[in-house]
C-alpha cells in the first residue's frame, strides 16, 4: 500500500520566512544575553553598598556573592529576588510560629499569666 501526501504551496515554508524566523531567534538570543550582562552588572554594583543599606533591600553581602557566584548565562538579579523572598517569607514563618507559641502560652490553662 502506498501513501501520497501532497501539500498546497501555501502550507510550504518559504525559504525566506525560515531565514526571517533563523534571524529572529538570533536577535532575541542576543538582546536575552544582553540583558543578563546588564542585570549582572547591576547587581556587581551593589558590592559597593554597606550592609546596612543592603539589609533594608532584604539582602546580605553573602546573597550578593552567591548570585554572582551562578553560571554566566543565568540572570542574577532573578537569584537576589529569589533569596530576598524566600528570607521574607521564612521572616513572617517566624513571626507566626512566635505568635502561636505565645497565646499558647497566654491560654486558659497556662502556668504564665499576665498580671491585671
Amino acid at each position: 500500500m502506498t501513501i501520497f501526501e501532497t501539500f498546497a504551496p501555501h502550507a510550504r515554508t518559504s525559504r525566506g520566512r525560515a531565514i526571517v524566523t533563523i534571524g529572529a531567534g538570533a536577535v532575541a538570543a542576543l538582546v536575552t544575553r544582553f540583558r543578563i550582562w546588564k542585570n549582572r552588572r547591576s547587581v556587581a554594583r551593589l558590592l559597593q553598598w554597606d550592609a546596612h543599606m543592603l539589609r533594608d533591600i532584604g539582602l546580605t553581602e553573602g546573597d550578593v556573592y552567591s548570585a554572582l557566584a551562578t553560571r554566566a548565562d543565568q540572570d542574577a538579579s532573578v537569584q537576589l529576588s529569589m533569596r530576598s523572598l524566600e528570607r521574607r517569607y521564612a521572616h513572617r514563618a517566624q513571626a507566626k510560629d512566635r505568635l502561636a507559641h505565645a497565646a499558647e502560652l497566654r491560654g486558659p490553662g497556662a502556668r504564665y499569666r499576665r498580671k491585671a
